[in-house]
């Protein structure tokens, strides 16, 4: 659980560098927006538009809707207010023929121009660029954030095409079913009024005074992963390492008994072979008979006295 618990911190502290990194980069590039109103309201179909794809929000300019804000369902990006009332107001759907859009092909940054087919779906014109057309099905379309009417990012639909499409006739599979709207969001975009001046300048240093701290501890953390792996191999190593000299020294122990308990019994034999022998050549020395007070064989006295070679 621990080794689990220093993973999620590293992982933890990936996402705050690259969090910092994203927002320190948009700085400098001039490319960070900020919501300053969001507004939800209930859509209403109106079949007797004079556009032939919008819809009409039960909010109007007393709940502060105006022109030009953008129109989400979720988090995606579905058209943009173009008539505001007291308590209604219009949003022209991006399937609309006359909605155009700035918009980013990804992962290879393409720019172009999308424009509703009048249905669900939309198309691109005005593609800039002609070497993408390599894993075309898997591009994503999203705002490109051009000309400051919407933020950068926000997510449209994917490219609909096969290897045989033409570059100009891109169709764009939208994520959302306009027929099935019934609550959306009302949202306005505005840049972040800050140049680099010696403020922003001292906010982007401590920004990478935190990048910085959070890399290094990621690496420490990374470093500590590592001694610990390394840590506990070697201990794995010498673990075995010691049951084997364990098992060697229990072999070597168990050879030596072995080898003591056969050197006495051959000791013992030839001890045996030397009385026996003596025992021929003085055991009539030794021996008690009728006529003498010598010693009764089979005991020590005698044997020691045939070891002695007859000697009282």
């Amino acid at each position: 659980m621990k080794e689990k618990l220093d993973k999620l911190e590293a992982l933890d502290l990936s996402n705050q560098i690259i969090t910092l990194e994203n927002i320190k980069y948009k700085k400098l590039v001039d490319d960070y927006f900020i919501k300053n109103n969001e507004i939800f309201a209930k859509v209403l179909i109106d079949k007797n538009s004079p556009f032939l794809r919008s819809v009409v929000l039960t909010k109007g300019s007393k709940n502060n809707i105006k022109l030009g804000m953008a129109v989400l369902d979720g988090e995606y990006l579905i058209g943009k207010v173009v008539e505001v009332n007291f308590f209604t107001s219009r949003v022209l759907l991006i399937s609309d023929i006359n909605s155009k859009i700035p918009v980013s092909i990804s992962p290879n940054d393409v720019q172009a121009i999308m424009s509703g087919d009048g249905k669900q779906n939309a198309t691109l014109q005005y593609i800039q660029g002609t070497d993408f057309k390599n894993n075309i099905e898997d591009m994503m379309v999203t705002t490109s954030g051009a000309g400051g009417l919407f933020k950068s990012g926000i997510l449209i639909g994917k490219i609909n095409a096969t290897e045989n499409t033409e570059l100009n006739d891109l169709n764009v599979d939208v994520f959302k079913d306009f027929t099935q709207l019934k609550y959306v969001k009302v949202i306005s975009f505005s840049k972040e009024e800050k140049a680099l001046d010696q403020t922003s300048k001292k906010e982007l240093k401590t920004m990478d005074a935190q990048i910085l701290e959070a890399t290094k501890q990621k690496e420490n953390i990374r470093i500590l992963l590592e001694e610990k792996k390394i840590a506990s191999e070697v201990r794995k190593n010498i673990e075995e390492e010691n049951s084997q000299l364990k098992n060697r020294i229990y072999n070597l122990q168990t050879k030596l008994l072995n080898t003591e308990e056969a050197i006495e019994e051959q000791t013992i034999q030839k001890e045996e072979m030397e009385f026996l022998k003596l025992n021929l050549l003085y055991g009539h020395k030794c021996r008690k008979a009728m006529f003498n007070k010598l010693h009764k064989v089979g005991t020590p006295e005698y044997k020691n006295c045939v070891l002695q070679k007859g000697k009282i």
